[in-house]
């Protein structure tokens, strides 16, 4: 459904990181009798620090709560993406009218559909599908597994920012000879928010392949989003998705 640039069969597949937060520790010194004023600071200090502690539990993240985006491909193409967890949607315009992709691995189902015409079609899902080829759509961004996967070599270079979101820059060498540059964004828990993809030219300099961004990036997924469609008429193929 994409226009993603997949940069290669896959050498093997391998889980990124999947690294927990750390926990919030809150230390309160002991309260010595005599000194009634400090003991109410401390107090004070303790329900407000608890308070803090409590609230933070509702601050949504990238990793427990997905995020929505705009996807935009160097040729102009936008598309509405949604990911929470391993979850995926994406919807854009297709043959004349929206189209909706669902991506739903814990279910063992991708579902297609149009809004316009209520037909669904419904696919079985396999781990070598990808909603947007070559694209790491997962926070905390595994440079090395990246890596690995396309039979690369990674490093680190200098930093960035893409729109608001300051950056860890990765650039992975391929074994064509083409190198491909990650953009994760360090205030999004290291999400991918650009993708660049260039080779060599005739004169040795480096030509744009492919330049894939996230936009717009807003953290919250709905579960709604990726759930199939009620009232649909089921069909057999993508052409029949518009009769």
């Amino acid at each position: 459904m994409s226009s993603g640039r997949d940069y290669g069969r896959p050498a093997g597949s391998t889980a990124a990181a999947r690294a927990g937060a750390a926990p919030i520790g809150i230390t309160v010194g002991e309260v010595k009798p005599g000194r009634s004023s400090k003991g109410r600071v401390a107090g004070v200090l303790l329900a407000g620090a608890l308070l803090f502690a409590a609230s933070c539990g509702d601050i949504k993240t990238v990793p427990k709560d997905g995020y929505r985006a705009l996807l935009v491909f160097g040729t102009g193409e936008r598309y509405s993406l949604a990911v929470r967890g391993e979850k995926r949607r994406v919807a854009g315009t297709f043959d004349g009218s929206e189209l909706v992709k669902v991506f739903r691995p814990d279910l063992g189902k991708v579902w297609q559909y149009r809004p316009s015409t209520r037909r669904l079609l419904e696919e079985a899902w396999s781990p070598i599908d990808e909603i947007v080829p070559g694209y790491p759509l997962d926070p905390r961004f595994d440079s090395a597994a990246y890596a690995q996967r396309f039979g690369g070599e990674v490093r680190q270079i200098g930093d960035g920012v893409h729109g608001i979101h300051p950056c860890d820059r990765y650039q992975m060498d391929l074994p064509s000879g083409d190198r491909v540059t990650v953009w994760a964004a360090r205030d999004l828990e290291r999400l991918p928010v650009r993708v660049e993809h260039e080779k060599r030219g005739p004169e040795n300099q480096w030509v744009p392949v492919s330049d894939t961004q996230l936009l717009d990036v807003r953290i919250g997924a709905d579960p709604d989003l990726f759930a199939k469609p009620k009232g649909y008429t089921p069909v057999k193929s993508y052409s029949e998705l518009a009769k």
